[in-house]
Order: C-alpha cells, then sequence, then structure tokens
C-alpha cells in the first residue's frame, strides 16, 4: 500500500535509448539517484536505465527491441503472468511506489517524465494516484499524501492491537485484519 505511479509507453526511435540513457545518467547524478544502464545482449533484449530517488521504489525505462517500455522485472516474469491468464498488455505498464520518497521527489518525476514523453516517447501514458500529472496542482498531491498516509496509519493501529495466535492460518490470521479495519473505519 502506497502512492504510486503508473506509466507505459514507446519511444520515438529505438536509437534514441543511448541518449535517453545518457540524459538520464547526468540527470541522476546531479541529484544523488542511484542509476544502473541496461544494455541488451543475447540473453536481454532490455536495453535502458534503471533510476531511484531516495526511499523510492525503482523506475524503469527500459525498452524492448520493439521500443515499448518494459520492466525487466515483468520481463523476467512475464510468462507466469500470462499462464495466470492476466492481460499480456499489463506487463507493459510499470508501478512504482513514491510514497516514502515523499511530496518533492513525486514532483520531480512527475516533471522529469513530462519533459522526457515530449522528448523521447511516440507515445506515453501516466496514471498519477497522487493526481499531480493529471491536475499540475501541487494542493491535490498533498491531499492524496495525506489521504493516504492516514490509510497506513490506521493499519498500523489496527494491527498494534492485534493479539497473536500461536499456528493461526493466513487465512484466519487475514480475515481479522479485515474484521479489525472494518471497526476502525465505521
Amino acid at each position: 500500500m502506497g502512492l504510486s505511479i503508473h506509466y507505459s509507453g514507446s519511444i520515438k526511435d529505438r536509437s534514441l535509448v543511448p541518449q535517453l540513457g545518457a540524459e538520464m545518467k547526468d540527470i541522476c547524478e546531479s541529484l544523488g539517484w542511484d542509476y544502473h544502464y541496461f544494455e541488451a545482449d543475447e540473453k536481454d533484449p532490455l536495453e535502458g536505465i534503471y533510476f531511484a530517488p531516495e526511499e523510492c521504489e525503482p523506475l524503469f525505462l527500459t525498452f524492448t527491441p520493439e521500443g515499448r517500455l518494459l520492466s525487466p522485472i515483468s520481463h523476467i516474469t512475464r510468462e507466469m503472468l500470462v499462464e495466470h491468464g492476466l492481460d499480456p498488455e499489463l506487463i507493459y505498464t510499470i508501478s512504482t511506489k513514491t510514497q516514502y520518497a515523499g511530496i518533492d521527489a513525486h514532483v520531480a518525476l512527475i516533471r522529469l517524465f513530462r519533459y522526457l514523453s515530449k522528448k523521447y516517447f511516440s507515445h506515453f501514458e501516466m496514471t498519477d494516484e497522487g493526481g499531480y500529472w493529471e491536475s499540475n496542482d501541487l494542493n491535490v498531491l498533498k491531499n492524496q499524501f495525506a489521504a493516504y498516509e492516514r490509510a497506513i496509519q490506521t493499519f498500523v493501529d489496527a494491527l498494534q492491537g492485534m493479539e497473536r495466535i500461536p499456528g493461526e492460518s493466513p487465512d484466519s490470521l487475514a480475515s481479522r485484519i479485515e474484521e479489525l479495519l472494518k471497526k476502525k473505519e465505521g
């Protein structure tokens, strides 16, 4: 649980991936963000860059040979997802939790993706649970962050009051947690 962004897209031209990677490397170094560049090879056809602001889940600008965004994680688990009946197109949406990185990092990422989407992408979609991508309104984002923080705190408070039952099954524990949360919500 936590406020996240979800994005997908296709690069204008696959030959732009090294340029995008070099630009992202400079940005990451100037902001002190972790990053790693992936080179395509026979075993792994993805090329692009992973990066992460402090306290943020990783973001991927890694592309298939056809130029579609695809995270290395989805690339590895693709067959398993399809075998379990999930829509194969879902693997091309990358989801990243920004909740713990904070509002400033979230704003920086949205602004960065706005810039990158115009410069490098032929098609780009972003769903921002914070509402900032859609609204460009900092108050909307602050309200969403506060709502998520309240929900997380409610969950933490509910769990702290629970008694441990030795040998309890996961299903029983899940049911007890659900009942506690329902009582807390009223």
